[in-house]
């Protein structure tokens, strides 16, 4: 599937979040929640999964738009579950599963 990693995200009242970057407020974007995540550490990582997580991430922010397979969607998914608030994770995954 192709992913727009650009799309910003919004809070409950449809305005950006926002996150704050050496100091200044920036509009949060699909991009900065899936590197976060997938290069977030985890314990039960294994040396292989944390390469690819690494190589995935380095996909998503080197580029605005990302084809990417369904266990790459799979594991995006997982991520962004574990890791984020429900107003991140309802939008990721809308947009992970094209219902937006």
């Amino acid at each position: 599937m192709l992913l727009n990693t650009t799309k910003v995200l919004v809070n409950i009242a449809g305005e950006p979040l926002k996150e704050s970057v050496n100091g200044v407020a920036v509009d949060v974007t699909l991009r900065m929640v899936v590197v976060n995540a997938l290069l977030s550490p985890m314990e039960k990582d294994t040396g292989m999964q944390k390469m690819e997580k690494e190589e995935l991430a380095r996909k998503v922010y080197q580029n605005d738009s990302v084809d990417l397979t369904i266990e790459q969607v799979k594991l995006i998914k997982d991520r962004i579950g574990e890791m984020y608030a429900p107003i991140v994770v309802g939008q990721v995954w809308r947009l992970l599963e094209n219902r937006v």
